[in-house]
């Protein structure tokens, strides 16, 4: 059975406050990143159904991969 996972947003600076940097693959619940990285709990999410809706330089590819490593072929 697969980890039910979700997106995590994480934002970097931007003129006039933040804008998002990347969405990562987390654990549903979680904060850290399958790449590793630690994100803030309080950060927004989405259902990870809408990974492939994100712009592509939007993405956490290394954690895209991670997910789609743990997916049954053809997944």
């Amino acid at each position: 059975m697969v980890d039910m996972v979700e997106l995590k947003v994480e934002f970097r600076p931007a003129p006039g406050g933040r804008a998002i940097h990347l969405w990562h693959v987390v654990h549903e619940g979680g904060s850290t990143g399958l790449c590793g990285r630690a994100l803030s709990p309080s950060a927004g999410t989405l259902p990870i159904a809408e990974i492939e809706e994100l712009k592509p330089g939007n993405r956490c590819q290394a954690c895209r991969s991670a997910y789609r490593a743990t997916l049954p072929p053809g997944g």
